[in-house]
């Protein structure tokens, strides 16, 4: 398969572009998750790392696949992958992939649901792919190549102000990821200081939805690498800003807490998520 086949996407992936061989591959690679994610959909194969944290047969195929395949191309790579290989890796070139993001939503057949692969290096973040199988989407960005839903370029919405917004977010349900009563009333908050709040159940589609403008701004803590990598680009060559929060000593990818937007509402939202720091952190 080539990566013209494997994508509406692809078709506009040329070598000049920055990081091009390295967008070609990952958008080739997504999109044989993605097809392998397809035909996964109904799997009984279902098991808990923890309460409500789920792992299925089909994000273990997904991950092994994406591995092998990036050991094979780029044996010289570093790779960080939520089932098999989350060993950190934080300097160098290293691939950062979440196999099926919205593992919930995948058991329960609901369709936001995607496939996550990231190239960073010491720059940061120079490629990203997310691929929705069940929506018919592929999202990709290169570092200075502008960001893409289905070859189509995309955009941050204009929204000025966060009492004109749409947000999403995410909940800290895991163990260790924060205190779920407080983030529960930041959610209000957020609710009262806007038009609404969403929840995807995925964070890469999360970051896509806002690169493409469908909502303007998205917060939430407690995530990994893996959740964040690809989606971060995406926002940013779509003209808007990724940071972290309040008192945040590193960026998202390493803290885990982020907060995007079309960099319009950026200030905004900050102010919002940081009057819950302290109650979050307590």
């Amino acid at each position: 398969m080539t990566p013209e086949s494997s994508s509406p996407a692809a078709s506009s992936v040329t070598t000049p572009l920055p990081f091009g061989d390295e967008l070609a591959f990952a958008l080739e690679t997504a999109a044989l998750a993605a097809e392998l994610v397809r035909a996964g959909r109904g799997t009984a194969d279902v098991r808990e790392k923890e309460r409500a944290d789920l792992v299925t047969n089909v994000d273990e195929a997904s991950e092994r696949l994406i591995v092998q395949r990036i050991r094979e191309r780029f044996p010289e790579d570093g790779v960080v992958a939520e089932e098999s290989a989350a060993a950190a890796v934080l300097s160098g070139r290293r691939w950062i992939v979440d196999p099926v993001d919205g593992t919930a939503n995948f058991v329960h057949g609901h369709p936001f649901v995607a496939v996550s692969i990231a190239l960073h290096d010491d720059a940061g973040a120079a490629v990203g792919v997310v691929h929705a199988p069940f929506l018919g989407e592929v999202y990709h960005a290169s570092r200075g190549g502008g960001a893409y839903l289905d070859g189509e370029p995309i955009h941050v919405s204009r929204v000025r102000e966060l009492a004109r917004s749409l947000l999403a977010t995410g909940f800290p349900f895991k163990s260790g990821k924060g205190d779920l009563d407080a983030y529960m009333m930041l959610v209000a908050d957020a609710i009262r200081s806007s038009h609404d709040v969403r929840r995807a159940g995925s964070a890469a589609l999360d970051l896509a939805f806002t690169a493409a403008g469908r909502v303007d701004g998205y917060f939430e803590t407690g995530l990994a690498p893996w959740d964040l990598a690809a989606g971060v680009l995406l926002v940013t060559e779509a003209g808007g800003h990724v940071s972290g929060w309040l008192g945040d000593a590193g960026g998202p990818v390493r803290t885990g807490r982020i907060l995007a937007s079309n960099g319009l509402i950026h200030e905004e939202l900050r102010a919002l998520a940081g009057r819950w720091v302290e109650r979050l952190e307590g």
